[in-house]
């Protein structure tokens, strides 16, 4: 959400309140496009004279536009008019940024792509390399794309970060990024304003943006990507914990025997189903007759990645549906766990799984008929993600859109007024 403070001083201000009403009208008719002033009015509580006030004025910025309906039944006069954004009047550029992989998206106001590039990287890179790589992405997926007409910069970021100051903290998938200023490196070379935040946030920010019904209910978003990570969504309000840092489900212990994390703890989830446990236990098996399927491809020049694992499970192999249910089965364990702590009304799970999504799916949901309470569980939906791959980069388009569709953050500080 957009974060506008509003003094003391500003309660009453005109131009406020008629910001807040043409933000209204506006994420309405985005919510409800194609649909007319009538339920326009009916949805922002407004009247309908203001509504029609507040339209007119967003159809001459070129916010909306209006479209033809469907004619009417008598087969008699003109189709009525109906509302829409126009989602043509502004670009956004979306970055996603995890540990092995680049994805860089230009999009217009309703996130629909017009441009794309994907990399794959190292991890274990410096971050100069990989910030120069970014930006020589960015620029050319804007293209002669016009300055004015980008609304901004969206950068979806792994690990810990500094919302305030733009800066990548510390990953632990990337043990050679610390303190690193990203946002300012983009913004001072692109010269557009840049809006960062975690990754696992942003994808819960995009399933809000487009499921209005979220702010009725609690939804976890479980990513399954190079690591594991999760966040809360509570009646449209997205839980953030102390000092920005929350989500980190991968560094909860499931073997206190278990393999040495990343983390330089023992037996996290991680160790079970980050893409790194994924391929060692792939790469264990290379040797063996279970291991032959595996190995022909790779012997093809297929890279052993997690998708590769994921493909062969879908083509029915033994030993990669083996590896495949197991992933689910630690991941069950740990939704079982949230559910246990937090009865949601819905957990999606999203991230790197296209090619194996019900397989993992239908493993997380034994699991959790195992594992969790049976009051818990009976009223939580555990889902996909509509776009799994891809969520935390539209969620980046999001944190730019909301610019434009978000209300303000009203709060009063008493300290402020002079």
């Amino acid at each position: 959400m957009l974060n506008v403070v509003m003094h003391k001083s500003q309660i009453g201000n005109s131009e406020l309140i008629s910001e807040v009403n043409s933000r209204l009208v506006l994420q309405a008719v985005r919510v409800m496009q194609p649909t007319f002033r009538a339920a326009v009015a009916r949805r922002t509580g407004l009247k309908p004279a203001t509504v029609t006030v507040i339209i007119n004025d967003l159809l001459k910025q070129q916010m909306l536009q209006e479209v033809n309906g469907s004619a009417p039944a008598s087969g008699f006069g003109r189709p009525p008019l109906m509302l829409e954004v126009n989602a043509d009047v502004k670009r956004i550029l979306a970055v996603d940024f995890e540990p092995d992989r680049l994805r860089v998206a230009l999009t217009n106001l309703s996130l629909q792509e017009l441009a794309y590039r994907e990399q794959l990287i190292d991890r274990f890179a410096e971050p100069e390399e990989i910030l120069r790589l970014m930006l020589k992405l960015c620029r050319e997926v804007l293209g002669k794309t016009a300055r004015e007409k980008l609304l901004g910069v969206g950068l979806s970021l792994p690990g810990m970060i500094d919302l305030e100051r733009g800066v990548l903290i510390s990953s632990t998938n990337m043990p050679n990024w610390r303190d690193v200023p990203i946002r300012d490196f983009l913004q001072q070379r692109l010269k557009i304003p840049v809006h960062v935040e975690r990754s696992v946030r942003l994808a819960a920010l995009y399933e809000d943006w487009i499921s209005p019904h979220l702010d009725e209910q609690t939804t976890l978003i479980i990513s399954l990507r190079t690591g594991v990570g999760f966040s809360l969504i509570n009646r449209g309000q997205l839980y953030v914990g102390n000092c920005g840092f929350d989500g980190e489900v991968g560094h909860t212990v499931v073997d206190i025997d278990g393999r040495v994390c990343e983390c330089g703890s023992r037996g996290c989830l991680e160790t079970f189903v980050s893409a790194t446990a994924i391929c060692d236990r792939a790469k264990r098996e290379l040797g063996s007759a279970r291991g032959a399927a595996l190995r022909r491809r790779i012997d093809a020049g297929e890279p052993l990645t997690p998708e590769l694992v994921y493909k062969l499970a879908r083509e029915a192999d033994p030993l990669c549906i083996d590896i495949v249910r197991d992933i689910g089965r630690y991941l069950g364990i740990a939704t079982s766990n949230l559910i246990n702590l937090l009865a949601p009304t819905e957990v999606v799970i999203c991230g790197a799984i296209d090619m194996a999504d019900e397989l993992i799916l239908d493993a997380v949901r034994e699991q959790v008929n195992r594992s969790a309470l049976p009051r818990s569980r009976e009223k939580t939906i555990i889902r996909l993600a509509r776009e799994k791959e891809k969520l935390p980069l539209l969620g980046a388009g999001v944190l730019v859109a909301q610019q434009v569709f978000a209300l303000p953050r009203l709060s009063h500080n008493s300290a402020a007024v002079s």
